[in-house]
């Protein structure tokens, strides 16, 4: 394996195909991975499934997702009878929806090849509709489209917003963790005091906070983050000033739900606009989109019955959801949507259970390793992603946990910066340095170490200008 260079390292993988040799040819599909800008010509010769074992692997090493497209059109240009029809298989794991709009306008689309291909134009279609805040990764299957290379730099990522700490003192800090490597980073404060009672929720890359409470004025104030710059800014206001209301995001709008009103905003006009309230008034609902709806669940106005509502943005119009008998919640639960199902994260117990909207049926899965009172819940990276808030002991928790639907299990998977709650949390792509193909044993999902204030401030003084 020492003897392999970008000039036998194909070569070098076949021979140990040919004679079972598993580690050499690992290591020369590795090695291919690393330095496959430097084979050129080469790559022109390769049969189909060989080339796509390189394209679905997450270890390709390319700066940017333009370069593997350029990759598979070299190779079908250099037999354009045989491989054009083979074009969408590639194109399937070209990761489009991380190539730049510009690029993606001008030389995928551009591209006589793709624009005689229907199913080559569907999937550039999900590109558009990816980059546009139109599509909800979350609510769908897996899908390796959807996750960046790590070699790119970009990065899926869990964004913290206020919260109060031991003291109960409100936080303006904004914090972000990457999965991948286990890492806090520090990213720009909120620019104002932000009271209670407000509501975060992510569309595309940005991140929203609307309105909230002093505790004597309710503000109409809508905040965005943009995460390109590293910058808040103000947006328009709301039509109404709320707080204690809940917000979600369902083909490219942001959508305000409170138990008396319901409102949306478009972000490409910066305009809001008034909609058909819930059809019966629910105290300190929870929202989510889900199959092309939303959901709002909560207590009826005055009473503890809960109800499941539906909103049908074709036809501005809500409806009670005939789910038969839902949980025993004593709170509404926080809820988010993975893969089509509904979670609902209890406040009180470490309980979740599961709503199927297709089939109009429950279950539950296992509970959580811990309860979570006045945490906080998101989904990343195909997993559910609950932090802070109280335990059972009524300790506040530093624990950040996740679930794998395909393992049907939980794991501490971190610690947050400092304990808190009442928090926000939503998931974004965000451009870090790209992370190197050496392996790196010194990193480590279970990030132990737990943050003061004092180290809040120097991840900021230390990560500000690579942020920027």
């Amino acid at each position: 394996a020492q003897q392999l260079e970008p000039a036998n390292a194909l070569d070098m993988q076949d021979f140990a195909e040919a004679f079972a040799c598993p580690e050499l040819a690992a290591a020369a599909h590795r090695f291919v991975l690393r330095h496959v800008g430097e084979l050129g010509a080469q790559l022109e010769r390769l049969p189909l499934p060989r080339l796509l074992s390189y394209l679905r692997d997450d270890g390709l090493c390319v700066p940017k997702e333009e370069a593997v497209f350029q990759l598979a059109l070299r190779w079908v240009r250099a037999d354009p009878a045989a491989r054009a029809p083979l074009l969408p298989q590639l194109l399937a794991h070209v990761r489009l929806p991380f190539v730049r709009r510009f690029y993606l306008l001008a030389h995928v689309e551009g591209e006589p090849l793709v624009a005689r291909c229907p199913p080559c134009l569907r999937l550039l279609r999900e590109a558009r509709d990816f980059q546009a805040a139109r599509l909800d990764r979350h609510d769908r299957g897996p899908c390796a489209r959807m996750r960046p290379r790590p070699s790119t730099g970009l990065a899926e990522i869990l964004v913290l917003v206020g919260g109060c700490d031991r003291d109960c003192d409100e936080l303006v800090t904004v914090d972000c963790y990457n999965p991948r490597t286990g890492h806090w980073r520090y990213l720009a404060e909120f620019p104002e005091h932000l009271g209670g009672g407000y509501s975060v929720a992510a569309l595309g890359n940005d991140i929203y906070v609307t309105g909230g409470s002093d505790g004597s004025r309710l503000y109409d104030c809508v905040w965005r983050y943009n995460s390109s710059v590293n910058e808040w800014t103000e947006v328009s206001p709301m039509l109404k000033a709320r707080e204690y209301h809940s917000s979600t995001v369902l083909d490219g709008l942001l959508y305000v739900i409170a138990s008396d009103s319901t409102e949306r905003y478009d972000h490409s006009l910066d305009s809001w606009e008034a909609l058909q309230p819930m059809l019966y008034p629910m105290d300190n609902c929870s929202t989510t989109s889900c199959r092309g709806k939303l959901f709002a669940i909560g207590s009826l106005a005055g009473k503890e019955s809960m109800v499941m509502q539906c909103y049908d943005p074709d036809s501005d119009l809500w409806s009670l959801v005939n789910c038969g008998h839902l949980p025993p919640w004593s709170f509404a639960p926080k809820t988010v949507t993975l893969n089509g199902l509904m979670y609902f994260v209890r406040d009180d117990s470490a309980e979740v259970d599961v709503y199927n909207p297709a089939k109009n049926e429950w279950d539950k899965i296992p509970a959580m390793l811990q309860v979570h009172v006045g945490g906080s819940v998101a989904v990343l990276g195909g997993k559910l992603y609950v932090s802070g808030g109280y335990d059972s002991t009524f300790e506040l928790s530093d624990v950040l946990e996740a679930y794998d639907p395909e393992t049907r299990a939980w794991s501490v998977v971190g610690r947050l910066p400092e304990p808190i709650f009442w928090h926000g949390s939503v998931s974004i792509f965000r451009q870090f340095m790209p992370e190197t193909t050496q392996e790196d044993d010194s990193i480590t999902l279970d990030n132990s170490i737990s943050l003061n204030r004092q180290q809040h401030q120097n991840l900021h003084n230390q990560n500000l200008n690579e942020l920027r």
